[in-house]
């Protein structure tokens, strides 16, 4: 019965989660659950580590897994771009991760994880801030510069690492860049032992989407070249569809 208990508490979470996509505190999630503050803490940290949250500084939202389950809004187009991303993840068996932007923190919306036995997965309760990340970079590349400076205005830029870039003067000299056509890099911005490298690949009905590969650091430079040219290759396929939908 106990096991019954925990599951009818985790499906009451996620249920909550699913109706407010844009991220629920744990105090939240505990009003509108009844739950202990501490059991939803414990039971969304099993969540995540199952990919069905995610669970950063904007809240508590819907993970890549759940919304593979094609039951939330915006999965469709995960969908429409999988044929792309499982090329992608074929050409260098690292992990693939289709995102958009949620404030200023990544949103993962799909996810294919490396099968190498050393590969790059986030820890449990990481804070995904976009400036810190590959596909974040890809995602503020579509925005104005005046756009991201209003973004990160009244919160200053948080150092996750020594690498994490400074300002949001060294942010946007990246992301002209980016928009010139050149990748984006997270050189362990976001954690240490950890380097990516994304590209956007458009907006779908308002949606910012990129498209990135996450690779241990030691990996880094003797995969960078494969890497790109499939990054390139994915990011073309995943245009074209996109501007097919949109046609349709």
């Amino acid at each position: 019965m106990e096991g019954i208990q925990v599951i009818s508490r985790a499906a009451a979470i996620l249920r909550e989660v699913g109706a407010q996509p844009d991220g629920l505190s744990l105090g939240k999630l505990a009003n509108a659950t009844g739950l202990a503050r501490s059991t939803v803490q414990r039971i969304v940290d099993a969540l995540e580590m199952e990919h069905l949250v995610q669970a950063g500084a904007g809240g508590v939202r819907p993970g890549w897994g759940l919304r593979r389950l094609g039951e939330l809004p915006g999965s469709g187009i995960s969908q429409e771009l999988r044929g792309a991303l499982y090329g992608l993840f074929e050409a260098t068996h690292e992990t693939i991760d289709l995102s958009t932007l949620s404030g200023g923190e990544v949103l993962f919306m799909d996810r294919f994880l490396s099968d190498q036995s050393e590969r790059a997965v986030p820890a449990v309760g990481a804070i995904y801030p976009a400036y810190t990340m590959a596909s974040g970079k890809g995602l503020l590349a579509c925005l104005s510069n005046d756009e991201v400076a209003a973004l990160y205005a009244n919160t200053p830029l948080q150092r996750l690492t020594t690498h994490t870039v400074a300002s949001i003067a060294e942010l946007l000299a990246q992301l002209d860049g980016v928009r010139a056509g050149a990748f984006a890099y997270d050189l362990e911005e976001h954690a240490l032992g950890r380097s990516a490298i994304g590209l956007p690949v458009g907006v779908y009905r308002d949606v910012l989407l990129s498209i990135s590969v996450v690779m241990p650091t030691h990996r880094f430079d003797k995969q960078r070249a494969k890497v790109e040219k499939a990054l390139l290759t994915c990011a073309e396929r995943c245009r074209a569809r996109l501007m097919e939908l949109q046609a349709a």
